[in-house]
């Protein structure tokens, strides 16, 4: 081999690996989205699958999540509303992005199918723990119908797998899942998904299309510097939550690899999930009514709260 062709191999070679250097840069900087493990991440995931600059994370452990994105290792995290809330009620400088979830939980019976939490007068509700989301809106619910909480219907706790096997072994009748969970249980027998919790909040409080149950979360000063990339992601998520209605099976094929439940229980879940994607003044007037409406009215200090995109 010559001198030049020598020098030619290495220059190739040396091209070579720092295009391999400049992709590895480039996955590194991707922002990462941290999401929990049911369908309502699903828009997120299809909207990350179109933007190189942003990589999704489903996550397995909630308080784990919760803390990389406190201490500011996960930029932009998708959760309970109630969770956010808090965080900001901590003096966290925390901002509402966007909700995307208007319909997720369902009571669940076994052994008899119910259309009111009146008719479990006597009975025991379970619950994920105390002060969830979950038993913030079932309280509502059920004192909205004029049921005694704590007497006539008394909260008790489990995280939603040993609730599921307690349903399973007929120990317990009453409790409160969101999707998947609610798919799941509904394959055993005698368990019905009594009804949902969206349809029951339109029918007791006059409103229509739910209300808002999952958000992301930025903290305020990431959000300064990254709003042109939190507008083309709410485009990109109008677009996939347009997908999910319109093509359920196509959109579970296209993220099952990031769940651990079968494809038939995601298709049947997603069915079962009603997305609305709120931002900007929608997405304020959406929260703080829910707010209002369940008796705990936000103060004026959350007005710092809701992310606005560029207009």
């Amino acid at each position: 081999m010559n001198t030049k062709q020598h020098a030619g191999n290495m220059f190739v070679r040396i091209a070579f690996l720092l295009c391999l250097l400049v992709s590895s840069a480039f996955a590194e900087d991707a922002i990462q989205i941290y999401a929990p493990p049911t369908p309502s991440s699903i828009p997120f995931i299809l909207a990350a699958q179109q933007m190189d600059d942003i990589d999704i994370t489903i996550f397995a452990d909630h308080s784990q999540a919760h803390t990389l994105f406190l201490r500011g290792d996960v930029p932009m995290l998708v959760t309970g509303l109630s969770v956010g809330i808090n965080f900001f009620k901590q003096g966290v400088p925390v901002q509402l992005v966007n909700s995307s979830v208007s319909g997720l939980t369902y009571l669940i019976t076994k052994g008899k199918q119910v259309s009111s939490f009146k008719e479990l007068a006597g009975e025991d509700i379970y619950l994920p723990f105390e002060g969830s989301p979950i038993e913030e809106i079932t309280k509502f619910l059920a004192e909205k119908e004029g049921v005694v909480w704590g007497k006539e219907l008394m909260p008790k706790y489990a995280p939603f797998p040993s609730a599921l096997e307690l349903l399973k072994a007929g120990k317990i009748s009453v409790i409160a899942l969101p999707e998947p969970s609610a798919t799941v249980a509904a394959a055993q027998k005698d368990v019905f998904v009594s009804f949902g919790y969206q349809e029951k909040w339109d029918a007791l409080t006059g409103s229509s299309g739910g209300y808002p149950q999952v958000g992301m979360f930025v903290k305020k000063e990431w959000a300064e510097q990254h709003r042109e990339l939190l507008a083309k992601l709410h485009q990109n998520l109008q677009a996939s939550i347009q997908r999910v209605q319109e093509h359920p099976e196509e959109v579970v094929a296209a993220s099952k690899d990031y769940f651990q439940f079968p494809e038939k229980v995601l298709i049947a879940s997603l069915k079962r999930t009603t997305f609305a994607l709120k931002i900007n003044a929608d997405l304020q007037q959406d929260v703080s009514g829910y707010y209002q409406t369940i008796g705990q009215p936000l103060d004026d200090s959350f007005q710092s709260f809701f992310y606005r995109d560029p207009q």
